[in-house]
């Protein structure tokens, strides 16, 4: 059962569960340094204005990323906040198809493509995408999961049961992912590309910053899936209920949360602040790892 082999990661320690992964060349194990996915923001709706890009400024700023320390970029044309305005999906496709070929051939990185639909999924991977971000974790529409296995795409499933981001604490966020990942592999994705997403976020109204402080707490418990997590908290709202501060000056918390998820296992951090995400993780790692030596 799942729940004993929980058990059994928090007993030994996270150095010795996990296998060494690889998502489109990057090793992502849990023995592995941690690597930042700068986040490409599209949507005006977003509710981190300053992180907003468009076609003509998406190259510059995805260059400075990886120059920053980037190994992968998010790239989003829809603001992922279920309270901002809906964007029907020419608008999507549109923002996001221009941005693509904006940047294909120019950057040295790994690209995601955030999106839910299997349409803008294809189209996304035929301009050079590496990654799905699909956060309805294959929910929302029903031929996301053939076309992520058509391509041998890697794909990022974000805990979703009904609604996007639903689970609230950590046993409902473990007992979705595994439902998840059972359905990619049954729908013929390679359990090898897939990365998950725990679904830190106030996705729905009764979801109260408690139980996204939960899931950081017990985050090493993902390490049961032997699979790469992503953190994904940049900037997010359940911080506000600590630091009482809007998204421009939440980046503090948020290398404080990042810092402990990494020392738990997480390897992937979705990022809107690549230098400072960096460091962060790199500490954090070192310390998880033992890999400090004392001065004689």
């Amino acid at each position: 059962m799942i729940e004993d082999e929980i058990k059994n990661a928090v007993k030994t320690g996270i150095k010795k569960t996990g296998v060494r992964n690889k998502i489109c060349g990057l090793s992502v194990g849990i023995n592995d340094p941690p690597h930042v996915m700068g986040i490409l923001n599209l949507s005006p709706e977003s509710f981190y204005k300053s992180s907003v890009k468009d076609e003509n400024t998406i190259l510059e700023a995805a260059l400075k990323m990886v120059e920053e320390g980037a190994t992968m970029l998010d790239i989003g044309a829809r603001s992922t906040s279920p309270w901002a305005p809906d964007v029907p999906v020419d608008v999507e496709k549109e923002r996001l198809f221009k941005a693509l070929d904006a940047i294909r051939g120019n950057v040295d990185c790994v690209i995601s493509v955030d999106t839910m639909y299997a349409e803008i999924a294809e189209g996304a991977l035929n301009r050079g995408a590496h990654i799905i971000n699909d956060e309805s974790g294959l929910i929302e529409d029903p031929n996301m999961a053939k076309v992520i296995a058509d391509y041998d795409a890697s794909a990022v499933l974000m805990a979703t049961e009904k609604v996007r981001g639903d689970p609230l604490g950590m046993d409902a966020v473990i007992s979705s992912l595994e439902k998840i990942i059972e359905n990619a592999v049954n729908s013929g994705i390679d359990e090898n590309n897939i990365i998950l997403d725990p679904a830190i976020g106030k996705w729905i109204p009764e979801k109260e910053p408690f139980y996204d402080y939960e899931v950081l707490d017990r985050f090493e418990e993902l390490n049961v899936f032997n699979m790469p997590v992503m953190i994904a908290i940049s900037r997010k709202s359940f911080m506000n209920d600590v630091l009482k501060k809007p998204a421009e000056k939440r980046l503090a918390g948020t290398l404080g949360a990042t810092a402990v998820a990494v020392y738990k296992g997480g390897r992937i951090i979705r990022a809107h602040d690549i230098k400072e995400t960096l460091d962060a993780a790199n500490i954090a790692y070192t310390i998880s790892m033992n890999e400090y030596k004392r001065e004689k």
